[in-house]
């Protein structure tokens, strides 16, 4: 934004809405992504912010001015794995009961067949499991409010065994972690970070030989939606498991499934 007042001879603190606009269609020209843009409206608006608060400027020509709205259909934005390489990715995880397996494993299966998300992942703690009649569930720290998840039978295998071999660690401030990061040497660190998970999806993908191609963490949760959706065609079975308020954003599935089934059906000599 800097840069740009720069170049167009304007001073920042002279910025007026229709300054912001054009930066802002200055963006979509270059065809900057959607949560790109909103992230530097967020940024300029928190600048104009802090000018404020130090009495340098009275309005903030940024407020109410939002990134453009998405204008792809709904299954291109949905990056998901397909059924073989979520396999591919589950084996490229040792079977030799380790700290770090068993807790790959145990993360791999929460987000790629539970759904988490990768925040929700970072915010667990071992005070959120909880004993049921037929197993265990989860409470989890979601975006907008706390939910209950019941994972799978080897979800929970392996999600108690990493917990039974690692032991308890030191809380910090929102409690007992349970997931952490290793050295290379297996030792126990602190909470495990989105920055840190994010690396470690990627390394893994990078074992399995999954071409990234965009796909970060989230798409282990897309993962878990088309399949399931695969495999129930329910999209009320997607919407509980994936714990979204509305059905309208668990069928965006049908559509990945449904889209699929076309191109497959193309391929087929009549």
């Amino acid at each position: 934004w800097l840069n740009w007042c720069h170049q167009n001879g304007l001073a920042p603190g002279d910025a007026r809405p229709e300054h912001i606009r054009l930066f802002r269609h200055m963006l979509v020209q270059k065809s900057a992504a959607q949560s790109t843009i909103s992230l530097k409206l967020t940024t300029i608006r928190r600048f104009y912010d802090g000018a404020i608060s130090n009495n340098l400027l009275k309005s903030n020509p940024a407020n109410g001015i939002k990134a453009p709205r998405k204008r792809t259909a709904d299954e291109e934005k949905v990056l998901h794995l397909t059924q073989g390489e979520a396999e591919r990715l589950l084996e490229a995880i040792p079977e030799d009961h380790s700290l770090k397996s068993l807790r790959d494993k145990a993360i791999l299966c929460l987000m790629m067949l539970e759904g988490l998300r990768r925040v929700e992942i970072c915010r667990a703690n071992v005070s959120d499991i909880e004993e049921t009649p037929s197993g265990i569930r989860l409470l989890v720290h979601g975006k907008g409010q706390d939910g209950y998840v019941y994972p799978r039978e080897d979800t929970s295998y392996f999600l108690m065994q990493y917990l039974t071999i690692r032991g308890n660690v030191a809380a910090d401030a929102e409690g007992e972690p349970m997931f952490v990061s290793l050295s290379k040497g297996a030792k126990v660190r602190g909470r495990i970070s989105r920055i840190g998970l994010s690396k470690w999806l990627d390394n893994l993908m990078k074992k399995a030989n999954i071409p990234k191609k965009g796909r970060g963490c989230h798409a282990l949760r897309h993962t878990c939606g088309t399949l399931l959706y695969q495999a129930t065609r329910d999209v009320k079975v997607v919407q509980e498991t994936l714990r979204h308020a509305s059905i309208a954003m668990a069928a965006k599935y049908s559509h990945i499934h449904n889209r699929g089934l076309a191109r497959h059906t193309q391929q087929i000599p009549l």
